[in-house]
């Protein structure tokens, strides 16, 4: 019984699992309407439970503690309590007519030790029960409990955690619940389990990913996800496989499978596994080719606005941008910010006779932009107002960066590995598209 998961935030912003609702009806083709309709009671059984669990609930008085002792039982307890508190009596009271160390005497000794370790024993029962108790009703109050839990033995937890079922207790302090005939000790109650919301988000995070980086699943990548999500699903076990092909975290109903005894039988495991692997390998191919035929659509609207000097950032940016990873638009804004404090540096007054520091200013600003891109990146040198690239051997090559197009391939060319060829060229076309071309060289007034 695992304390419930909450699922993060970005999980619920991030772009959902794609066709999940075509995925599902393939997975219940052809099925027999035995299967269908076993499914339907299924459902309804859910919802008598959680119906019987909420009564339970809204019946108690507000702000009370779930009880050791449930009202209801408290009356076989205590009939309980009476008979052994009894029996110890009378031992005691015969005990001190007995000659010490005789048969007789070890016996009755014996029976009241008995009676003392009855008590403390039901006592850790009734513990162990409140504890299990309390952990069932939240988890589903909450909606916590996993679709993937048997519907017959969540019938059987319902009776028992609402107090439907009656406690009996052995002269051991053992206890065990009877409904009607059906008699079943604590220790074999069944077990439950809740959704795992761990293993649906890093689902939503892969699809995310796959999205975004707008490129389709070759058989290697294909094979490398297929795999992860396997891992995933082994290291969580059943419970795991279960949650994840039968809980509503991403589609309600999960992935629409139906036959129980493919999701109950544990010899069935492996087959199951697959069954999920391959509908989740489904919904990622097809995020795969969405997201390609998005970013493709972007790169072919951007290639037509080039000739267009009057591309403005706006709407127009945050469309052709969007598909690439954070860094790219990180990028952006910051080089359009420092492009265009080059663009308009202010002169200093000695400016106006010498060109220099104006120069040197504008050599320090580049190297700056270029610091916060590439770390390898060698600074630019100035020398008689002229700005070269240096190389090892500690020579340089002059480069013309007079121009705003000049001044934006010249970053773009030694921006770093972050970002793809693809998102440069937008990037450039954007940047460039800022304002007309400004030349950096001329009228001193002007830089």
């Amino acid at each position: 019984m695992g304390n419930q998961s909450l699922i993060r935030g970005a999980a619920l912003a991030a772009p959902k699992f794609n066709d999940i609702g075509a995925v599902a009806k393939q997975a219940v083709s052809g099925i027999s309407e035995y299967y269908l309709a076993r499914a339907a009671e299924k459902r309804q059984e859910e919802r008598l439970q959680k119906a019987k669990v909420e009564t339970y609930l809204n019946n108690m008085p507000a702000g009370i503690e779930l009880s050791k002792i449930p009202p209801a039982q408290q009356e076989n307890v205590a009939n309980w309590s009476k008979q052994m508190k009894f029996e110890y009596a009378e031992a005691a009271k015969v005990l001190p007519t007995l000659e010490a160390g005789s048969e007789a005497y070890v016996e009755t000794m014996s029976k009241m030790t008995n009676i003392k370790n009855a008590f403390v024993n039901l006592n850790n029962n009734l513990e162990t029960f409140k504890a299990n108790k309390t952990e069932y009703l939240k988890s589903s109050s909450s909606g916590a409990l996993s679709k993937g839990n048997n519907s017959k033995q969540g019938n059987i937890l319902a009776n028992i955690y609402t107090d439907e079922s009656d406690m009996i207790f052995d002269a051991n302090g053992n206890m065990a619940f009877q409904s009607g005939d059906q008699v079943l000790n604590i220790n074999d109650i069944p077990d439950y389990f809740n959704k795992d919301f761990k293993s649906a988000d890093t689902l939503i995070n892969i699809n995310s990913d796959i999205y975004n980086a707008g490129q389709k699943l070759d058989p290697t990548m294909s094979n490398m996800y297929r795999q992860k999500i396997l891992n995933m699903i082994r290291q969580g076990g059943r419970e795991t496989t279960l949650s994840l092909a039968t809980d509503d975290l991403i589609q309600e109903g999960g992935l629409g499978i139906v036959d129980e005894d493919l999701l109950y039988n544990p010899e069935r495991q492996e087959e199951l596994e697959k069954v999920v692997v391959d509908n989740y390998m489904n919904i990622l191919n097809s995020s795969a080719n969405s997201g390609y035929n998005k970013k493709q659509a972007a790169i072919k609207k951007s290639q037509k606005s080039t000739s267009s000097t009057a591309y403005k950032y706006g709407q127009s940016t945050r469309d052709d941008l969007q598909i690439y990873s954070q860094p790219t638009k990180t990028a952006y804004a910051s080089l359009k910010s420092e492009i265009d404090k080059i663009d308009n540096m202010t002169l200093l007054p000695q400016d106006a006779k010498t060109g220099g520091n104006k120069i040197q200013r504008k050599v320090d600003a580049i190297n700056e932009v270029m610091k916060s891109t590439n770390s390898s990146f060698e600074p630019l040198v100035e020398q008689d107002g002229v700005i070269y690239v240096p190389d090892e051997e500690g020579n340089g090559t002059a480069i013309d960066l007079s121009t705003n197009e000049s001044l934006i391939d010249f970053i773009l060319n030694n921006i770093g590995d972050g970002i793809g060829d693809d998102a440069k060229m937008v990037l450039r076309q954007q940047l460039k598209g800022l304002k007309p071309n400004v030349k950096l060289t001329g009228d001193p007034n002007k830089l």
